[in-house]
């Protein structure tokens, strides 16, 4: 499953993130899908063009970040550098995933500090600005 999250075919990408996303609910299968290598690829994901794709790598991100080490790991691995991009999202879907990992991360003390520095707070004061019902 995790070898399909690297193919160029957005299809496959959705239905390999969808899959992780509903295995990922399962505390086990939270560390599990992290020890597979599954953390790179999905993080790889959120850059994706497709909302689809995007909604479900945020997704499953959003349970594995259910998890006390994979909240630091998402952090270590990269993920706020595309998670604060979708912030700007016009997918209700996509922000709303996102927003829930952001969450997930942010009850970390060391993520906290990482988050503000790799720019959240000027997101979230953007999305709270927002005349846009969300």
């Amino acid at each position: 499953i995790v070898s399909l999250l690297r193919t160029n075919e957005p299809r496959l990408q959705v239905h390999a993130a969808v899959i992780l996303r509903n295995l990922s609910v399962n505390s086990d299968s939270e560390v599990k899908i992290v020890q597979e290598g599954g953390l790179p690829p999905l993080i790889n994901l959120l850059r994706s063009t497709d909302i689809d794709v995007q909604e479900n790598a945020a997704g499953a991100l959003r349970n594995l970040s259910e998890n006390d080490q994979n909240k630091v790991r998402i952090v270590q691995e990269g993920a706020l550098a595309w998670l604060v991009p979708l912030m700007r999202s016009p997918s209700f879907k996509v922000l709303e995933q996102t927003m829930m990992v952001l969450w997930n991360l942010s009850v970390n003390a060391e993520n906290k500090v990482r988050m503000v520095e790799k720019g959240v707070l000027p997101g979230l004061v953007s999305i709270l600005k927002s005349p846009e019902e969300r």
